[in-house]
């Protein structure tokens, strides 16, 4: 092939390529439309977060669920701005309108991302709190409470309690049990226990070196860069992906409160919703009290939205702190506050609550509320 031929045949290719460019550019409807499904994705799964953690209104007050405009919380807001910047992308993408509609799209991002990345710091810590009051023992009072550590060291396979007390053999009723059977499950749950522990941590630690991962997006830019919308993406999920591993150590926390005190909802088993009656250090009878859920005592045992299994609803577990209830409802999707509106005040089954005799619920602010 001659000079003169190949020229030309170096022109034509460069010609096609230059033709074919646009081909493999993606447009801007198809730009707007996977944003459009993205972000609807990022919504769904932010709701049930920001109603639960809606943050305190422009006084510094907790706020209602469904608080007016300008009485509802800081996160609440942003995110109800998100929702409307998101619409109204909608409404420009359906017109036809793909370039104002993804720009739209991109402003409804930028609010999630800077949503997400304070709500995964919340979740961060508050894991770790949980975690640390979960090691601890929840009731001083109680000489059977014991914290985590002690439990590790008086209830191991070479402890004293094993060897000496529990697991010697002795011919009843002639030989007195030498300890209190129930003591017995920080034996049983002991590796559940100490297993639990160490999982909870090993997904806070994953939590905190996704959310750092998010973080460094940024900066590992060069200088000319900008962060591009596939950067926010990409951080947005390793915040998701921080709040999801910060809710398994939130629910690694609970499963230790669930098994170092299995008798705490005894109240549940009798008509006057009384705590179970204990014995103090002399060997006397402590009666129990009467146990309120968020702040309504009656006869629980005929609640029909009781369920007595692993599905029972969080405002109902006193076996975990009042503070951290929201969080175990949170930990499988579901919003405290409507759970407590259904299933304890029966919101929607007037005449079911007034034959349970069902007291009227607390004015906001006269209980303690576990709201950030």
């Amino acid at each position: 092939m001659n000079g003169r031929a190949m020229k030309q045949s170096l022109l034509i290719l460069m010609t096609s390529l230059v033709v074919q460019a646009p081909m493999f550019a993606e447009s801007v409807s198809s730009k707007s439309y996977h944003k459009r499904i993205e972000l609807l994705t990022y919504l769904r799964e932010l709701e049930p977060v920001v109603k639960n953690f809606r943050g305190e209104d422009p006084e510094g007050k907790p706020t209602e669920l469904n608080a007016p405009e300008g009485k509802e919380g800081f996160r609440m807001k942003k995110y109800n701005e998100a929702k409307r910047i998101y619409q109204e992308g909608l409404q420009y993408h359906f017109e036809g309108n793909y370039s104002s509609a993804y720009q739209r799209f991109l402003e409804c991002q930028l609010g999630i991302e800077k949503m997400t990345e304070e709500l995964s710091q919340l979740y961060i810590l508050r894991a770790e709190e949980m975690m640390k009051t979960a090691m601890e023992r929840k009731n001083p009072n109680n000489h059977m409470d014991k914290a985590l550590l002690d439990i590790s060291i008086e209830y191991g396979k070479g402890s004293y309690f094993r060897q000496d007390v529990m697991d010697i053999p002795r011919e009843a009723p002639f030989s007195r049990r030498m300890y209190d059977p129930k003591e017995a499950h920080y034996s049983y749950n002991k590796y559940d226990i100490e297993k639990n522990l160490e999982l909870g941590y090993k997904h806070l630690g994953l939590a905190k070196e996704a959310r750092a991962n998010a973080l460094k997006v940024e900066k590992n830019l060069e200088k000319h860069q900008k962060l591009q919308p596939n950067h926010r993406k990409y951080r947005i999920d390793l915040y998701f992906g921080a709040i999801n591993l910060a809710r398994d150590s939130k629910a690694n926390a609970i499963n230790i409160y669930k098994l170092k005190y299995p008798y705490d909802n005894y109240y549940l088993n009798n008509s006057q919703a009384k705590s179970e009656t204990l014995k103090d250090e002399n060997g006397a009878p402590v009666e129990g009290q009467p146990v309120k859920v968020d702040g309504v005592t009656y006869d629980f045992t005929k609640n029909p939205y009781i369920k007595y299994d692993n599905r029972m609803q969080a405002m109902f577990d006193v076996r975990v702190p009042e503070d951290y209830r929201v969080d175990h409802a949170d930990v499988r999707g579901r919003v405290y506050d409507l759970d407590s509106n259904n299933m304890v005040f029966m919101k929607y089954d007037q005449e079911r609550k007034k034959a349970l005799n069902v007291p009227a619920k607390p004015a906001a602010g006269s209980t303690s509320n576990p709201q950030q």
